[in-house]
């Protein structure tokens, strides 16, 4: 159901680039079928979630609904919360997603499927009622497959901390007539703390959950 989501994401983005509000998108919001599921719906928020509701869907948010939420939502490193009558999926206050009775929402394709197939049963068996455990590998299956997680990986490892460390080291194992060696043993501190700063704000910048 990916490309209808991708299809639904494009005309809303351009319909925002042209300055319209989301009250006037949803107005004339058209459908966007794939299988057997219906993008219906475009919820206000930042970045705005597609949806799909229908009153056939009547779900049920029982404490298990909540659990498979908090299992979905967890291994794309995101946190749940049980507003009554919806579930929200949620990181650092920005809304990402929602369960509700009639339907659901998300902002990326990835999560959307998740929501569509793991809690309603939409394209596949709905994981309502298996109460597994949550994995370190599964996270890191999840971090692995993500394109965006692995260039930003390899970046910040090769053009922001091998740099500095190859400096820092020569730093320490080239005697210096000039240079005092506490000097240098603060300008290696120095140089590790700027690259692991700058480091931070990279991967702060670049892992935010992108529409996938």
């Amino acid at each position: 159901m990916s490309e209808a989501f991708q299809k639904a994401r494009s005309w809303v983005q351009q319909r925002l680039s042209e300055g319209k509000g989301l009250a006037v998108i949803q107005s004339s919001f058209p459908l966007f079928r794939e299988g057997n599921i219906t993008i219906n719906r475009v919820l206000s928020a930042d970045p705005p979630l597609l949806g799909y509701f229908d009153d056939k869907l009547a779900l049920k948010v029982s404490d298990g609904v909540v659990r498979a939420v908090h299992r979905v939502a967890k291994l794309r490193g995101l946190d749940v919360v049980f507003v009554p009558p919806e579930v929200r999926i949620v990181k650092d206050g920005v809304l990402y997603g929602l369960v509700r009775e009639d339907g659901f929402a998300a902002s990326d394709a990835g999560l959307f499927n998740d929501l569509a197939v793991k809690i309603y049963g939409l394209g596949g068996s709905p994981d309502l009622e298996v109460d597994v455990r949550d994995s370190w590998l599964n996270s890191l299956a999840r971090l692995l497959s993500d394109k965006n997680f692995v260039e930003t990986f390899f970046l910040v490892i090769l053009a922001i901390l091998i740099p500095p460390t190859l400096a820092a080291i020569s730093l320490i194992i080239t005697p210096s007539r000039f240079i005092p060696d506490p000097i240098r043993y603060v300008a290696v501190v120095a140089i590790f703390l700027v690259a692991f700063y700058v480091a931070r704000l990279y991967v702060r910048e670049n892992l935010k959950l992108r529409p996938s």
